[in-house]
């Protein structure tokens, strides 16, 4: 009776640390677009958009992640900055719709999004995290098209 309870306490070992390698997650977006700036508005330019984490495996038992984005390659955490050659407008991105918590990496004030779940079984689980962003109003910059890139960091 002792080895049989030893095999199965091995085989259940086993599965757990099996589940564990099989599991894989990915992280997605689409590019958020503020619109049409006007420097001269009084009124912050806001808009929303989605980062989507999609998890996979047979079966998963708790799965925690987190998902961090950077500074964007032109700014800093507290301060992010689209450009159009050689001029910047400010901006920022935030993880909650009032916008007041700067999503970021976890440094300069900024915050991350730390998730998970308990179990899945062979479906796979998407959790979607609104991301909002805001350019503050009356920012006195050149005409034109103003784009950064900002890189979304998934650790799980």
């Amino acid at each position: 009776m002792r080895n049989l309870l030893k095999k199965i306490g091995m085989g259940i070992a086993l599965v757990l640390s099996f589940s564990a390698h099989a599991q894989t997650c990915t992280v997605s977006s689409l590019p958020v677009t503020f619109g049409s700036y006007d420097p001269f508005s009084s009124t912050a330019s806001d808009i929303s958009g989605t980062v989507t984490v999609t998890c996979n495996a047979l079966v998963s038992l708790l799965v925690s992640y987190t998902v961090k984005l950077n500074e964007g390659l032109n700014g800093t955490m507290s301060a992010r900055k689209m450009t159009n050659g050689s001029s910047l407008l400010s901006y920022q991105l935030y993880s909650n719709s009032g916008r007041t918590t700067v999503w970021g990496d976890g440094t300069s004030g900024s915050s991350i999004v730390n998730d998970g779940y308990l179990i899945s079984v062979i479906a796979p689980v998407i959790r979607n995290y609104s991301v909002y962003g805001r350019i503050s109003a009356r920012q006195n910059v050149n005409a034109g098209s103003y784009v950064d890139t900002v890189t979304i960091l998934l650790t799980y």
